[in-house]
């Protein structure tokens, strides 16, 4: 049987059952105590033993009792000197308390003698782990116990850990202090980064409660950020800062969420959020065409205009818009007429003609009826009758012209007949062009779009040329689900594709208004030449979220090898403003088309959109938001506004362009909402402030002295004297004169007009009455 060593307190307890055995446990036991003495020594370290005698379970060591340290003779028996234990002066709790020598077997050997003894300039850390810092627990291994480098590296990581424990908590309190808190529902790298750079500290909230409006729900348990150790033995940082901050409220809370939930009524006032609340009623795309209806009240010249393709909500406008088609589609048959004509594709002086002169004649009726109304010269007349057989009849021959050449049939002509209806087609269209303000982006082919009022990322839309598809459509979904907008045919290619530019603009006040345009712009492209043989969504509509589904197509063929693909699109090429300017300069724009042109007039549009929205928007001091507007520009160089988001895409970009640009805008909007307010002559990066709405004290339409002269009526009867007495001895805190105004506070409608009673007025201003 092998001899094994025992702890001090064991040897001694063997040592009064059998005193003649009491040296020979002894001398061991001094042989260990002198190594570790010596190792400790070499490492510059001081190693103490202390004695311990048996006590009885309910006996408790006095703060009295002394340690002796351990010395060996040549002879090897022990010899003890007492030594009194020195207490902290700083913190009497903070005592130095030595764990007990773990003793090796004597049938393993120690390869490695060092000792773990991590340096103070390195890991400081408590008085507890200067004089002897093994690791916690020994790991048991098949062979033995662990050896000591195994304990050195253990217990430089308990050390790394403690140190970044404390790092992180420090980070915590200071941001906590100064209100530097942020959470982010989504997913937005560079934001992040730049408010960290701040010295903001991010909360994170778990997966169950991000669908909620925050502060709904109490959450404190986070599965989907991991366990509080990584693999690597390190903390989780994600998971600890949850932790502390689990009961804190954020300072700063930003939702890029598609699905956006009102914010909970418990959310503090001081509190700053990148969302006004229900936006629908602007950045909809009913709620947007609503407004811009009557938002030519509120023009100023090189300040607020805006163009916008007519729109109708088929639920209330059907008839309106039934109107529209048809006269549009009566309208594009003599364009086509006179284009044709003068190209040389139809000859006046042929017997043949591509489609019936009477659909010729019916169009011109049709136009001129329009024009009439329009300068009120058919008052005292009735209304045409014109049957709905009539009206189909002629807009299949209108497709059939416009959309299908291959099917057109050669009908019977008078040369006569023919030159007057092109003279008379000249005329009108002459005349239309004065009443109608959007007569270039009409076109001659009677195309419209539909788009899901509440949709986004291109979901949805559709293109259609036909009255009878687009209004079943309309019927298959619910009611207000579908605009339907009249879609620009003639925009501007460049190098013979489709593009429209995303701007962003940030309000961070609604009154007074306040709106930031960022100085550069994103080009968005289409993936296929333009060309109206197809309605395919990677032709016509430029959303990033649609064309990217192209391109992955276009590398998963590539990659497996199916198709050699071409060369690269324009979508490919990286354009930006400047490059967009030098092509129009090529294509024969004077001076600089993009800077003085194009980017003032998308300005202009979006100070009068937002004009219109001001008395729908949340009066929130401490909110902001970030928008997208979407443009399309025609061959003229006219902007044309086609929709606001709301929740603009700045995450994962799809370009190295847009990888820049999103960067960009992020970093500058934060310098915007951060720096700024705190240095009014800080950098804003790319944002410029474009508009900042200036409000008087009165209407300059209404004017201080608005009056109205005569006599002073009494609105309310007198209360009779009891009631008033009765009334007297009630104390109540709600009374009038004691109860609280304890609703919100409201921004005064300053359009309203103040009504002054005259005689009141020269009453107090010491005046004599007037008759």
């Amino acid at each position: 049987m092998k001899k094994r060593f025992l702890p001090k307190n064991v040897a001694d307890h063997t040592e009064r059952r059998n005193p003649s055995k009491s040296s020979e446990r002894k001398r061991p036991i001094g042989k260990i105590v002198e190594r570790f003495e010596n190792l400790y020594g070499a490492l510059g370290c001081r190693f103490e033993y202390r004695e311990s005698k048996i006590v009885q379970m309910s006996e408790r060591p006095s703060s009295s009792e002394k340690c002796k340290k351990v010395k060996t003779c040549s002879s090897g028996c022990l010899s003890m000197e007492e030594l009194e234990r020195k207490k902290s002066p700083i913190n009497p709790y903070n005592r130095a308390e030595y764990p007990p020598v773990q003793w090796l077997p004597p049938d393993v050997e120690d390869t490695d003698t060092s000792i773990p003894c991590p340096e103070r300039e390195t890991f400081p850390m408590p008085h507890i782990h200067t004089v002897f810092c093994p690791p916690k627990d020994l790991q048991k291994k098949e062979n033995g116990y662990i050896s000591a480098t195994r304990a050195k590296e253990d217990c430089r990581e308990e050390l790394a850990r403690k140190e970044q424990y404390r790092k992180i908590r420090d980070k915590v309190e200071k941001a906590v202090k100064k209100h530097k808190v942020f959470l982010i529902r989504g997913e937005l790298p560079k934001l992040k980064k730049a408010l960290e750079d701040r010295g903001w500290v991010q909360k994170y909230e778990s997966t169950q409660t991000r669908s909620l409006p925050y502060g709904s729900v109490t959450y404190l348990e986070a599965k989907s950020l991991g366990d509080i150790r990584l693999s690597d033995g390190m903390l989780n940082e994600r998971a600890l800062m949850f932790t502390m901050l689990r009961h804190k409220a954020p300072d700063l809370i930003w939702d890029c969420r598609n699905d956006f939930v009102d914010w909970d009524c418990n959310l503090k006032s001081n509190t700053v959020l990148n969302r006004y609340q229900k936006p629908a009623a602007y950045t909809s795309k009913l709620g947007m065409a609503n407004l811009l209806q009557e938002s030519h009240w509120l023009y100023e010249l090189d300040v607020a205009d805006v163009n916008c393709p007519r729109s109708y909500n088929l639920t209330r406008e059907l008839s309106a818009f039934i109107k529209d088609f048809r006269l549009t589609a009566a309208a594009g048959l003599l364009k086509w007429l006179v284009e044709s004509a003068r190209d040389g594709a139809v000859d006046k002086d042929r017997d043949t003609f591509p489609v019936d002169i009477g659909q010729v004649e019916f169009a011109l009726r049709r136009c001129e009826e329009c024009v009439a109304d329009a300068k009120h010269e058919s008052i005292d007349q009735p209304d045409p009758e014109v049957s709905e057989e009539e009206w189909n009849r002629f807009c299949d021959d209108h497709n059939r012209v416009l959309h299908k050449e291959n099917e057109i049939p050669d009908c019977r002509s008078t040369p006569s007949r023919l030159q007057k209806a092109y003279e008379a087609a000249v005329t009108v269209l002459e005349e239309i062009k004065e009443i109608d303000s959007q007569y270039f982006l009409n076109g001659k082919r009677n195309v419209w779009i539909m788009k899901p009022s509440h949709l986004c990322c291109g979901s949805g839309i559709s293109i259609s040329h036909d009255l009878k598809e687009i209004l079943r459509r309309a019927e298959t979904r619910p009611k207000e689900y579908f605009i339907v907008q009249k879609y620009i045919e003639h925009p501007l290619l460049v190098q013979g594709t489709k593009f429209d530019i995303r701007l962003w603009y940030l309000v961070t006040c609604t009154f007074p208004l306040t709106i930031w345009v960022f100085r550069e712009a994103l080009l968005r492209f289409s993936s296929k030449p333009y060309t109206f043989s197809s309605y395919h969504e990677a032709i016509h509509i430029c959303n990033t979220a649609i064309q990217e589904k192209y391109d992955f197509e276009r590398r998963r063929r590539r990659k497996r090898g199916d198709v050699i693909e071409a060369a690269e699109t324009v979508r490919d090429q990286g354009w930006d403003c400047e490059k967009l300017n030098e092509c129009l300069k090529s294509m024969g724009y004077k001076g600089e088309p993009y800077y003085d042109t194009i980017y003032p007039r998308m300005a202009q549009a979006i100070v009068m959109t937002m004009l219109a929205a001001q008395e729908s928007m949340d009066k929130r001091r401490c909110s902001f938001e970030l928008y997208g507007a979407d443009f399309m520009v025609m061959e003229d160089l006219s902007v044309w506004l086609i929709e606001i988001n709301t929740n603009p895409r700045m995450h994962p970009p799809s370009s190295k362009i847009s990888q820049r640009l999103y960067g960009s805008v992020l970093d500058s909007l934060v310098k915007v909402i951060m720096d700024l307010p705190i240095n009014p002559s800080s950098d804003t990066g790319g944002f410029v402030l474009t508009y900042m709405q200036t409000v008087p004290e009165f209407r300059p339409y209404l004017g201080p002295c608005f009056f109205a002269i005569g006599k002073s009526m009494t609105l309310h009867e007198q209360p009779r004297k009891k009631r008033q007495e009765r009334k007297a001895n009630i104390c109540s805190p709600w009374s009038k004169q004691n109860r609280a105004w304890t609703a919100p506070p409201t921004v005064a409608r300053l359009r309203d007009p103040k009504v002054v009673d005259f005689i009141d007025y020269l009453n107090s201003a010491g005046c004599a009455a007037v008759n």
